[in-house]
């Protein structure tokens, strides 16, 4: 077994990451409830709005970070790789871009803020500084971009898992000090936020100093080195600058038609999808880096398989979640907000579907950009996506109504990951035929009997938190055998049965 495959670390980083997963879920669905309490709908949405502005600035960064996390993980599994040479590079234009990109946010940002987004009167001092205190997040963020690569590069899980806990605790006490104050909760808030967004920045790069050699600074910069990031960057880039035109745009079309309190819902339907992929994204953390690697490496046959079995894993963990909560919608979202905003249910419940088509396509997207072919399969479905702002104004504009803009919104993105994943075809080792057969048809099986099975549970369980738990522990069970039997395949199977037997051993 070479070492940039290993199914042991596979196991353990994963057992890492779902138990970070249950313990940060659980925290943020109640730091939601605590935000919603203490600053209200409209204070709410207005720190949405504002983020959003940020966030349209930020995402450009994000070909970059794509670039880094690549050329670094795809150094160390050469076998002459020098991850130095690409650590050091990249950081010292980092300093260079986060100066560049401080002066544009300030610049453009402001004038947005103050001529193109409606925000009520009495929040524009707070929503002025928390626009300040999200650029300062933005910069701290980028220079951070080449030591998160090297956590993810080494697959130091448990140390992610750690951090990520200590995050959400903190994050979870800000939400929490509100309630001490009586005035200015918005602003406080942005500080609170800002200042542990900062702290956990600081953790991330002691602990890079101190366990990594290749994170020790030289003012070194190889031009070969940063023309072939600045050449994947630059792909990336615009994707990523389509994908927030699209998405923070939208947010702005739901501003335009439907006001802060229509926004609020659109921002908890969306923590709601960031949390159920969460469960998703733990075996995607786990296994991307050896995606990488195993290209790296030349193991073809075994990066193929580790595509196809990651991407059929996600949305099986999808499942577990996803069909419960369609099923007793209603009930969860009054136990996680308390007070349940109009239209929060109908827009929860199209949202969470986007997260199956993400967690479908994340393995496959890790493949392409382990190539350096990838800018049709970055740009043309971003462009194609553009089309929903149009669609969304229009459906704004002739229904009036929040139900049909959500529709709208998921049916692009289906649309979108079907394009998506046949230019994928053109670029990887993934196949029409092979995804149907190794993917597709077994995630459809699985998930129509799991359905019907949790229909069945839903008659037979109490319709309070007893059965709610009881269902969710119940179907959990019935949807393990479910994929083990028609789930997996025999290879797949095999190495569970294995699985089983070593842990049967230790307990022994």
């Amino acid at each position: 077994m070479s070492d940039n495959f290993n199914k042991n670390r596979i196991f353990k980083n994963t057992f890492f990451l779902y138990g970070r997963m249950l313990i940060t879920m659980g925290i943020n669905l109640y730091t939601t409830r605590l935000v919603l309490a203490n600053l209200g709908v409209d204070d709410m949405g207005v720190y949405g709005v504002v983020g959003s502005i940020t966030s349209l600035f930020t995402v450009l960064i994000g070909g970059i970070t794509n670039a880094i996390q690549r050329f670094i993980t795809f150094e160390l599994g050469r076998k002459d790789g020098d991850i130095n040479i690409v650590f050091c590079s990249s950081l010292n234009i980092l300093f260079i871009t986060a100066f560049i990109f401080g002066i544009i946010l300030e610049l453009g940002g402001l004038w947005v803020l103050n001529n193109k987004v409606n925000i009520p009167p009495e929040s524009m001092d707070a929503a002025f500084w928390v626009f300040q205190l999200s650029i300062l997040t933005c910069l701290v963020n980028v220079i951070s971009i080449p030591y998160n690569a090297l956590i993810v590069a080494y697959e130091r899980m448990d140390t992610f898992a750690i951090i990520s806990i200590l995050q959400v605790v903190l994050t979870c006490l800000a939400a929490y000090c509100l309630s001490f104050f009586e005035q200015d909760r918005l602003l406080i808030y942005a500080i609170l936020m800002a200042a542990v967004s900062i702290l956990i920045r600081i953790v991330y790069q002691i602990y890079c100093h101190a366990k990594f050699a290749a994170s020790h600074y030289q003012y070194r910069i190889d031009k070969k080195v940063l023309k072939e990031i600045g050449k994947y960057a630059e792909v990336s880039t615009i994707s990523s600058f389509l994908h927030i035109v699209s998405y923070q745009g939208i947010a702005f079309v739901i501003n335009c038609f439907f006001g802060v309190a229509i926004n609020a819902v659109y921002n908890i339907a969306q923590q709601l999808m960031n949390s159920m992929l969460s469960f998703a994204f733990n075996i995607m953390r786990a296994i991307s880096p050896q995606i990488t690697k195993t290209y790296a490496g030349g193991e073809f046959e075994t990066h193929k398989k580790l595509v196809y079995s990651s991407s059929k894993l996600e949305v099986f963990c999808i499942y577990l979640i996803l069909i419960p909560f369609v099923i007793r919608t209603e009930y969860i979202m009054g136990l996680w907000l308390g007070n349940v905003p109009e239209y929060a249910v109908e827009f929860a419940r199209c949202i969470i579907f986007v997260s199956l088509i993400y967690a479908l396509l994340e393995p496959i997207r890790t493949a392409v950009l382990t190539t350096k072919r990838i800018a049709a399969f970055l740009i043309i479905p971003n462009l194609f996506y553009t089309l929903v702002l149009l669609i969304s104004y229009v459906v704004g504009l002739k229904t009036n109504n929040p139900k049909g803009l959500i529709v709208a919104i998921v049916c692009m993105e289906v649309l979108t990951c079907t394009l998506r994943i046949y230019l994928a075809t053109k670029v990887s080792f993934v196949k029409i035929r092979d995804f149907i057969s190794w993917v597709l048809k077994p995630c459809v099986l699985v998930g129509g009997l799991s359905f019907v099975s949790c229909c069945i549970l839903n008659l037979l369980t109490d319709k309070n938190f007893g059965g709610l738990i009881g269902l969710l522990v119940l179907h959990t069970i019935i949807l393990i055998g479910i994929i083990y039997c028609v789930g997996l395949s025999n290879q797949e199977r095999l190495y569970v049965n294995l699985l089983l037997k070593k842990i049967s051993k230790y307990r022994k």
